[in-house]
């Protein structure tokens, strides 16, 4: 059985939040604390096997944490995560969670990124 990814009050579990925080960080290549375009995109491909329509990227940019630039924040993919799990779209975040090497137990199996080896994503300018 998979360990719980929320606490009764619908917060992240320490691990879960530390997953969620180690897979932004692949992504986050300039280190900038924020997704741009190319990085944010570079995850939904990897995730989700396509980019995010323009019609999710304005949602992306109107609802969650950006910066000025309207680039996701940390703070605004932990609040994207939050949305779909708390929603009640746990699967959803446990295919995700297992796309990118954790286990049941969300121990790190087997790391992926965007260009399959574990490391950050590639540029995909």
């Amino acid at each position: 059985m998979a360990v719980e990814l929320l606490t009764e009050d619908l917060d992240f579990t320490p691990a879960c939040e530390q997953a969620l925080l180690e897979i932004f960080a692949r992504y986050d290549k300039d280190g900038d604390g924020a997704l741009n375009d190319s990085e944010l995109q570079a995850f939904a491909k990897f995730t989700n096997g396509k980019a995010f329509s323009e019609t999710e990227l304005n949602d992306i940019r109107e609802y969650l944490k950006c910066t000025e630039e309207n680039w996701l924040l940390r703070e605004g993919f932990l609040q994207m995560y939050s949305l779909q799990t708390a929603s009640g779209d746990v699967e959803e975040t446990w295919k995700d969670l297992k796309q990118h090497g954790y286990d049941d137990e969300l121990k790190l199996k087997c790391p992926a990124g965007a260009n399959g080896t574990g490391d950050k994503p590639a540029d995909t300018n």
